[in-house]
């Protein structure tokens, strides 16, 4: 059972998510709150594996919680406002809904969370070493196809061309490794440990949560205030970036021998995913 919270100053919007978590027989809403101190002591008392956390609360932000918490449990925002995406995705936020919330995006966080307690429970199980469960072995000196990454999880190789690594997220002490046209991954790796050894163009790090491989760009939506939208295939969701990490994928772009992306434009020379 998937044990969650919703933290929302709006009763409506509670009993509105609570509604539709119902819908998923294995969650189960074990407390709600709507502000950051009732959600602190909830959420010490009863140790959720998640909490669907509103960004704006009357005596603070969302974020204030995420700092209060430790261990912080798996962490979806949920909130009217896509501004605050990318800063959602710094404190290593496993998901970020907008309201009004769609329950087949919904289905989606909760297969997200599935996986993410899947994965860390595994990673932490007693008696075993997490460094030990997971192997990146990245030979940058190679050319093109010869690169391989792999990832040794609880006995079971992952090898792929190095170039099919799409993206990677920090999500806590973890990194989610999303291969194209394929599952992610999450491992026991900080994401500046990946950082080191991945080549430099086309991996970059365009903000503290976020390393996105230029050769799987396929859209790039340019928006007002600065920010943008990056589409890396069907496998992986838009993600968001703001104003800084924006500014700084612009200038990777540039840098890279690629045609400057134009919205609703790809990349020069890349086609969509088979």
């Amino acid at each position: 059972m998937l044990r969650v919270m919703v933290v929302d100053d709006e009763p409506p919007a509670r009993r509105g998510l609570r509604r539709l978590l119902r819908a998923h027989a294995d969650v189960e809403v074990v407390a709600e709150a709507g502000t950051v101190s009732e959600a602190q002591a909830q959420a010490a008392a009863l140790r959720p594996d998640a909490i669907f956390l509103d960004v704006e609360l009357t005596d603070g932000r969302g974020f204030d919680l995420v700092a209060q918490l430790s261990p912080a449990p798996a962490i979806v925002f949920v909130t009217a406002h896509d501004l605050y995406a990318v800063k959602a995705f710094d404190v290593s936020a496993v998901d970020f809904l907008l309201k009004p919330v769609d329950p087949a995006r919904l289905a989606v966080t909760i297969e997200r969370l599935r996986r993410h307690r899947q994965d860390t429970s595994r990673a932490a199980a007693p008696g075993r070493e997490p460094q030990d469960d997971v192997e990146l072995d990245v030979d940058p000196q190679r050319d093109g196809p010869q690169q391989r990454i792999h990832l040794r999880i609880d006995g079971k190789s992952v090898i792929a061309p190095l170039g099919t690594v799409a993206m990677l997220a920090a999500e806590a002490d973890f990194t989610r490794v999303f291969l194209k046209g394929a599952r992610d991954y999450l491992v026991c790796r900080l994401l500046r440990h990946f950082e080191a050894q991945l080549p430099t163009p086309p991996f970059v790090r365009i903000s503290r949560s976020l390393i996105v491989n230029l050769d799987q760009l396929e859209r790039v939506d340019w928006q007002e205030a600065g920010r943008c939208s990056l589409s890396l295939g069907d496998s992986i969701g838009p993600v968001t970036l703001g104003r800084i990490a924006a500014r700084r994928l612009r200038q990777c772009i540039g840098s890279h021998q690629m045609i400057g992306v134009q919205p609703g434009h790809r990349p020069a020379g890349h086609q969509p995913a088979s």
